[in-house]
């Protein structure tokens, strides 16, 4: 017997089709929030190095929720679901954010590793087809052709990427991978998670697994300055716990193509962030792409999946 997905909100409108309004404000939410990672990874390797950045933002979170979870007496994971749970974490948070504060500071700029974290929705719905048995209608698929290439028309005046940036996109393509597989396996095993204890199991899973790099290859190198608390706090708090606990939150309602289509969006709110908060102007090349991706990401997200798929 195959695994049933459960049945996202909706209202039916006066022609019949079917339009789901339950998650707008998270989905508008996860965009906002997983854009603003790249801006605190930004600020923050100005203070410590990636490894180290992203062990002390893990550690952290992970404490914040433990203790969240002591106090409401909520019983930890056991047995193979924690495995599920330290794979996933190891995966979603550890090996996608060392990999992108590793590629940002070896030089990418963070719209191009914005861009290569973008390709995610293609990575993971192709994963989930064979794994999870999700199916992909042609309106989606047109959907996440028309992000994708909004997505490379916004960032296209910012591909210039010489000889050195080599490793740092071999890095962003490692924390592509993880994350892809990383949901499919949180969505395929870590169904019975429970959010507050789960995630915090994941968040130090993923210290432990920076911890050794940061120790061995950066010397736990950090400033711990007064610029650096706010950036760290928010990529501890916001990033790690609210971004990442949308996400799962949505995979629970939605099929893993919609839901990882969202993330065609965050390179353009990343640039709109940048340009509020780093002064970074916005050219007509990324107002273009983020109209394009804009509707190819709502395409994508109208369009439901097949009510006769087998899952």
């Amino acid at each position: 017997m195959g695994l049933r997905e459960p049945r996202p909100q909706e209202t039916r409108t006066v022609e019949g089709t079917r339009t789901d309004w339950g998650g707008a404000g998270a989905r508008t939410a996860l965009v906002v929030v997983w854009s603003s990672g790249f801006i605190s990874g930004t600020l923050g390797l100005r203070h410590a190095a990636p490894f180290t950045f992203a062990c002390l933002r893990f550690a952290i979170a992970g404490s914040v929720l433990l203790v969240i979870a002591a106090l409401r007496r909520t019983r930890l994971p056991r047995g193979r679901l924690l495995l599920h749970l330290v794979i996933a974490g190891v995966l979603v948070q550890g090996l996608q954010f060392s990999s992108i504060y590793a590629g940002m500071d070896l030089g990418v700029p963070s719209g191009v590793a914005a861009l290569v974290i973008a390709l995610y929705p293609l990575v993971a719905s192709l994963i989930a087809v064979p794994v999870l048995g999700e199916h992909i209608t042609r309106g989606q698929l047109v959907g996440l052709a028309l992000g994708l290439g909004g997505v490379v028309l916004a960032v296209w005046d910012r591909l210039q990427l010489g000889g050195g940036h080599l490793a740092g996109i071999a890095f962003l393509f490692l924390g592509l991978l993880g994350i892809s597989a990383g949901t499919v396996w949180q969505k395929l095993h870590c169904r019975e998670m429970e959010p507050v204890s789960g995630n915090a199991v994941q968040l130090l899973a993923a210290a432990v697994a920076t911890l050794v790099p940061a120790l061995f290859l950066e010397g736990f190198e950090v400033s711990f300055s007064a610029g650096f608390w706010p950036v760290l706090l928010w990529a501890a708090v916001i990033n790690s716990i609210v971004g990442v606990g949308l996400l799962y939150h949505l995979l629970q309602r939605h099929g893993t193509s919609q839901v990882s289509s969202l993330f065609y969006l965050v390179p353009m709110a990343t640039a709109a962030l940048a340009a509020v908060l780093l002064h970074q102007a916005l050219g007509p090349l990324t107002l273009g792409g983020l109209a394009l991706a804009t509707g190819g990401t709502l395409l994508a997200n109208r369009i439901g999946p097949n009510p006769r798929r087998r899952t």
